[in-house]
């Protein structure tokens, strides 16, 4: 679904040293959007069981954000989850109602 060579494209990185960081950060990505559409991944996919754009490119963006910013605070820019991985994935986010 999403490579760490797809990834290292993104990022523009061309050595290994972060390899583990890079494939860590992915499965975070993959829980954040998953609990944001309140949906399994698997439910995305196409026939080829390959995830919906808009979907590997909020993970991308969410790898690149805590790749570029490894602590919680960041003191030059402080910003929130970016926008456009919320502009991504609300199509996708199942809303449920509350059983009564």
């Amino acid at each position: 679904m999403l490579t760490i060579d797809d990834l290292k494209k993104h990022l523009n990185i061309d050595h290994n040293e972060d390899d583990a960081y890079i494939e860590e950060l992915i499965l975070v990505a993959k829980d954040a959007v998953e609990t944001y559409i309140n949906k399994p991944l698997s439910d995305c996919t196409d026939a080829e069981g390959n995830l919906k754009p808009a979907i590997r490119h909020a993970c991308r963006l969410l790898v690149g954000t805590w790749y570029a910013n490894r602590e919680s605070v960041v003191f030059a820019s402080p910003a929130e989850l970016p926008d456009g991985v919320v502009a991504l994935l609300m199509p996708l986010r199942r809303f449920v109602t509350p059983e009564k």
